[in-house]
């Protein structure tokens, strides 16, 4: 083979190359970045500077990108309970762990057909102002509603300060009739933690079902057992199932409510430094015989009270293995109104029990069945009965 035959053929195996090359690298447009990259941007600046300036679409607004920056720096930290809340979330998490909302009084729900229905709670604004059960919310402050939008945000919306005032716009109750407009003041709307009731097969036995601690919940479970006390309660079933937590500090008061003396809990904060709350003195209720409920989606502060009245001697846990988070968290408000939630120390058992992960196993574990008969229940007051 001459020279030439040679040159050739090399230049033929070379373009099959470069073509097998191209063929693997489909879909990629390798461009010097111009101008280069530079550390004076930083990390985050300079991404973004490279999207802004090739991206094929135009970026969303500053904002968004912030918070989508965010979202990703507190997803690295592998820890479920850090989180990032956008500013309508944090609204309505302030408002449920407050106690209560400025608002109009009023459920929202949405249909099937994606229509946004309104049912007013009785004698409050809304239903004052003339808005009946089953109206058709299409506007506020005359934005009209579009079917994608969430369920917090219009609950956003139609909330806000005690004071201010809402525009509502109603579809027409009829074929011929018109769009109905309502200019309503916002009103405190409590948002009950607490609910009690005697029991209608045993009327010296009181229930008291809290379903999440709130600022108000330690006043809500003063009161509430004071008025089971003045019907003829004289036992009591505390019921935590369902009680995803809430607010630390209400549920070390609300322990301390059915407690004689002894240790809440014991809270390990950054550095390991370590800090125990006690019983400051006998509480009102510490001395009524009481049985504790949980089950499987009891947890974080009902966990707490549970513990400590279980731990203490006080009172038996009856039902399921509790859901186990033993962290506590802080709720740092940002400048837009949203909101970062940091762990920032974690809890334990009077006894030096670590829940993460494990829960509360009840004293007497209970198997949960379909039907009509609350089986938790009546393990409950069958322990009243025999042992308490």
């Amino acid at each position: 083979m001459n020279r030439k035959t040679q040159l050739i053929l090399i230049s033929g195996i070379l373009f099959c190359l470069i073509l097998t090359a191209s063929a693997l690298f489909v879909g990629y447009h390798i461009r010097t970045i111009w101008p280069p990259a530079s550390e004076e941007y930083g990390l985050l600046k300079e991404a973004q500077r490279l999207l802004d300036r090739y991206y094929i679409s135009d970026l969303p607004d500053q904002l968004s990108l912030e918070r989508g920056m965010i979202h990703g720096m507190v997803a690295k930290l592998d820890d479920s309970y850090t989180i990032y809340l956008e500013p309508v979330e944090h609204e309505l998490q302030t408002d449920d762990l407050s106690g209560e909302y400025g608002g109009i009084g009023v459920y929202i729900s949405r249909g099937y057909n994606l229509k946004i229905h309104l049912i007013p709670f009785q004698d409050g604004p809304a239903a004052r102002a003339g808005v009946l059960e089953g109206d058709i919310l299409i506007a506020i402050d005359h934005e009209v509603i579009e079917e994608d939008a969430s369920m917090e945000l219009i609950q956003a919306m139609v909330r806000g300060p005690v004071g201010t005032t809402v525009i509502i716009t109603l579809a027409p109750r009829s074929e011929d009739g018109h769009s109905l407009i309502y200019e309503i003041v916002r009103e405190a709307i409590p948002i009950p933690s607490v609910t009690g009731y005697i029991h209608p097969d045993h009327p010296d036995i009181g229930v008291i079902f809290i379903t999440l601690f709130s600022e108000k919940t330690p006043e809500e479970v003063e009161q509430t057992y004071q008025n089971l006390v003045d019907r003829g309660a004289e036992r009591l079933v505390l019921d935590l199932r369902e009680n995803a937590g809430g607010l630390l500090d209400s549920a070390i008061e609300v322990a301390r409510f059915f407690l004689p003396e002894g240790l809440v809990l014991i809270e390990e904060k950054r550095g390991g430094s370590e800090e125990q709350y006690l019983v400051k003195s006998p509480g009102k209720a510490s001395d009524i015989p009481i049985a504790v409920l949980v089950n499987q989606n009891t947890a974080s502060a009902a966990e707490v009270v549970a513990a400590a009245l279980q731990e203490n001697g006080r009172a038996p846990i009856i039902g399921a293995r509790t859901y186990g988070k033993g962290s506590v968290q802080l709720v740092l408000e940002l400048h837009d109104g949203s909101s970062l939630h940091v762990t920032s120390s974690r809890w334990q058992t009077p006894t030096g029990l670590i829940l993460d992960g494990r829960g509360l196993q009840p004293d007497f574990p209970v198997i949960a069945e379909d039907g009509d008969v609350d089986i938790y229940m009546q393990a409950a007051i069958e322990w009243l009965r025999s042992d308490g």
